[in-house]
């Protein structure tokens, strides 16, 4: 069975990932998930961070697609709430803002949290999001989820054609954004025009 997993989701692994560092190496020994990132895949390899106890604790690493056996998207956890009740008020208005037109979910260390059961977020997380916007997202819709998010720690990045662009960035009038890529970060006029 093929793998298709693209940047912020969740993978569990079940095999061992090579060269990693002593702290990484027992990080995924406790808790076996590591989310895809943007990188170039090479060989077939899916590019991972693995993340451990410290905020300074993260690592790319690659893996083969057969040593998956679980597949998380951000959507597939926009239902579950974080155990922290600020995090899970945010998470709230966020799903009432969005409703259900929108393909969403909670990524980072809420993300995290909520996929593997493993408590990672602290008072001061801030609840990282992923809209799925294959289609042009105007400026000024953009605008009014800025505002709406407004009072509420959110950091949300737009999953467009041409990479991630945070929302906070696309709102602002004119001008160029810089797109996330496998290959590195690019501006753009429009992260929905054909390259």
């Amino acid at each position: 069975m093929a793998v298709i997993a693209r940047p912020h989701d969740l993978l569990r692994l079940e095999a061992a990932v090579d060269g990693l560092p002593g702290w990484a190496r027992e990080s995924l020994a406790a808790c076996p998930w590591g989310v895809v990132r943007r990188a170039p895949r090479t060989s077939g390899l899916i590019p991972i961070g693995v993340r451990g106890a410290e905020r300074w604790q993260r690592h790319a690493a690659l893996v083969p697609p057969d040593s998956i056996t679980r597949v998380v998207r951000p959507e597939d956890l926009r239902e579950r709430r974080p155990r922290l009740p600020r995090l899970a008020a945010a998470l709230s208005v966020v799903a009432a803002e969005l409703g259900d037109d929108t393909v969403w979910g909670p990524v980072g260390s809420v993300g995290f949290e909520l996929a593997t059961g493993r408590p990672v977020t602290h008072p001061g997380s801030d609840l990282d999001l992923l809209l799925r916007v294959p289609r042009r997202l105007e400026r000024a819709q953009a605008a009014r989820l800025v505002a709406a998010f407004a009072g509420v720690t959110v950091d949300c990045q737009l999953e467009t054609p041409r990479g991630g662009v945070s929302l906070t960035e696309w709102a602002r009038a004119g001008g160029l954004a810089m797109a996330r890529t496998e290959h590195g970060p690019q501006l753009v006029k429009d992260p929905w025009a054909p390259e």
